[in-house]
């Protein structure tokens, strides 16, 4: 799967060092897990600003008005237009500018878009780093990349900007294997979501060392993605958490075939039925 996210999301070029992965039950379930253990560790709490790049898949909105949550979002539109009025579902730099904001702690996008399918422009990702890099270094960023592998050389912010994305990837769209339940979350070993962890109050980490304490001596310095394998579970269940066997071996033989096409047949058979049914429209 390193192999696999380096080829695909990261265009052959990831970042020095490595992922931390968690195989989950589809797109869905890390969506779920994302967000309830930002929330567990005290990493977004109630009431707290997000922001969202819209137009997007419909839960991304719905999810954060649930009562739990009650985020204040921010909607980042992708309002730029042609001469001719036409959209080109990207956006303009006032809006990604609203990630300036020190007090929106995370950004939640779909990209390639659900449903525009365009993968973010070249500039406006230097311009979400540059953004990070100066203002807000410490924006966490949860991406959906399911459908990054029908764009060509497609690089997810989880290769520019590794330490503050959380990556979620499916294998259900690209190999056409909707309802098995197989995807991953990759979070990069040098992370702000761990240096933030230590950063809580003495009162906040008092209580995540009783919600985990039953998994070790060491529960104290658990990082984020074994917490949240763990919240997965209800944290006393954590022995059992994962994806089955019959589903990792499915993943495993996704990604080997991937890796192993290296004239990438697949891909441009799969890239040809895209264009195809635009074309049909």
């Amino acid at each position: 799967m390193q192999d696999y996210l380096a080829q695909e999301m990261c265009d052959n070029n990831p970042p020095p060092g490595k992922y931390d992965l968690f195989a989950t039950e589809g797109g869905t379930a890390a969506m779920c897990y994302i967000f309830d253990s930002l929330q567990e560790n005290y990493l977004l709490n109630k009431g707290d600003r997000i922001a969202l790049m819209v137009p997007t898949f419909t839960p991304y909105i719905e999810i954060p008005e649930l009562k739990r949550y009650s985020f204040d979002v921010t909607q980042i539109h992708a309002d730029q237009m042609t001469r001719d009025g036409y959209h080109t579902w990207q956006y303009n730099e006032e809006e990604i500018d609203k990630l300036r904001d020190p007090d929106v702690k995370a950004l939640f996008v779909i990209n390639p878009s659900n449903p525009p399918s365009y993968a973010l422009s070249p500039k406006t990702v230097k311009h979400i780093v540059d953004i990070v890099t100066k203002n807000n270094p410490n924006l966490m960023i949860i991406t959906d990349d399911v459908y990054g592998t029908f764009i060509s050389n497609f690089r997810s912010l989880m290769a520019d900007l590794p330490r503050n994305t959380l990556c979620v990837y499916s294998f259900s769209k690209y190999f056409g294997a909707t309802g098995w339940r197989t995807a991953v979350i990759a979070l990069h070993q040098d992370n702000i979501y761990d240096k933030q962890l230590s950063r809580l109050t003495q009162e906040q980490k008092l209580s995540l060392t009783r919600r985990y304490g039953s998994l070790g001596v060491n529960a104290d310095n658990m990082k984020l993605i074994d917490r949240m394998v763990a919240d997965s579970r209800q944290v006393a269940l954590n022995h059992t958490a994962g994806l089955s066997l019959p589903q990792q071996t499915q993943m495993s033989l996704f990604a080997l075939y991937a890796l192993l096409d290296k004239k990438n047949v697949y891909k441009e058979k799969m890239h040809g039925i895209i264009r195809s049914r635009l074309s049909a429209l």
